[in-house]
């Protein structure tokens, strides 16, 4: 009877310690799970193609554009044309341009370069392509070039911008001087990298015969007050005696100072020209990107520009 016992209790040890084992397995399998329920999953092809994965997001490159504020675009842009940017400030709503190379004939003009496809408010800018070596009907260069610009208020009157160096210009203003029908139609411009604008006001006022060539008003006021002076221009007194140059023996009347004798000093010395037009009424100087220092001599019915070598040797190289 004793031994019965003894074998019923050794079998009751045994069951306890399989069931023992079976828990602490159990336990550690538990902790297993557990470590496998923090692990996070690779985001899927899924995820990646709908852009949540970052190293998938797309990239747009953006390209600037040039002159991306001018939309009003006048003639041909070719690979051997220059740009020129046109700018109203005349107080009025442009409708038609025209731009010719200058000329005394008010007859032709060609064609209107807007042709409808814009009209120009005061403030507004167009942009010009030409060719920058265009030739004249006589084969020649093309020094200089006349605007002329109407209205769409067609009781305007039209107005005209004379001897423009439009191929050194990268932008020019048309503008008003005064208002009303004594108002003079004049422009500003920018040549070459140059920051300082060169103003033609002066210069027209000459020409219409409101001012003399000291820069007085032809009814006997002071008309200082009133002209625009060109900045960067230092004023001269015109001149009175010949200067000490000897003056070209071409040449049999050294006070004429017209354009045409100029003409025939381009590619001589400076001194040469002023021996037979006589002193320039301002001179300005500048550092051209292409052709180094450039000198703009203002005359009253033209201007002389030239270059200066680096031994100061200053040598005439156009007039408009």
């Amino acid at each position: 009877m004793k031994k019965r016992y003894l074998i019923l209790a050794g079998l009751l040890v045994c069951v306890a310690a399989v069931a023992g084992c079976g828990c602490g397995k159990k336990s550690k399998d538990d902790g297993k799970q557990s470590e496998t329920q923090v692990t996070v999953a690779p985001a899927s092809d899924e995820q990646k193609k709908d852009g949540s994965s970052g190293s998938d997001t797309e990239l747009v490159d953006m390209e600037k554009s040039t002159d991306e504020d001018i939309t009003n675009i006048m003639g041909e842009k070719t690979s051997t044309s220059s740009k020129v940017v046109v700018i109203n400030k005349t107080g009025s709503e442009v409708a038609r341009i025209y731009i010719r190379p200058n000329s005394d004939e008010d007859d032709d003009w060609g064609d209107d370069l807007v042709n409808g496809m814009f009209t120009l408010k005061d403030g507004d800018k167009a942009l010009y392509y030409f060719e920058k070596n265009a030739k004249d009907a006589s084969g020649n260069t093309v020094s200089s070039y006349d605007i002329r610009i109407s209205y769409t208020d067609e009781n305007k009157s039209e107005c005209f911008f004379r001897k423009i160096p439009l191929q050194n210009i990268s932008q020019i203003t048309l503008k008003m001087d005064g208002s009303g029908d004594s108002s003079i139609p004049y422009a500003t411009y920018l040549t070459g990298s140059s920051k300082k604008e060169t103003s033609t006001l002066t210069e027209v006022k000459k020409r219409l015969g409101l001012i003399d060539d000291d820069g007085q008003s032809t009814d006997g006021s002071d008309n200082d007050t009133d002209v625009t002076p060109t900045p960067g221009v230092t004023s001269a007194p015109a001149a009175t005696t010949a200067p000490t140059p000897t003056p070209d023996p071409n040449n049999t009347d050294p006070t004429d100072n017209s354009a045409s004798v100029a003409e025939q000093y381009i590619g001589q010395s400076l001194d040469n020209l002023i021996a037979a037009c006589g002193e320039p009424q301002g001179s300005d100087y500048q550092n051209e990107p292409e052709t180094g220092e450039t000198g703009y001599h203002y005359y009253p019915s033209f201007t002389v520009s030239t270059t200066v070598d680096e031994s100061g040797n200053e040598i005439v190289a156009g007039v408009w």
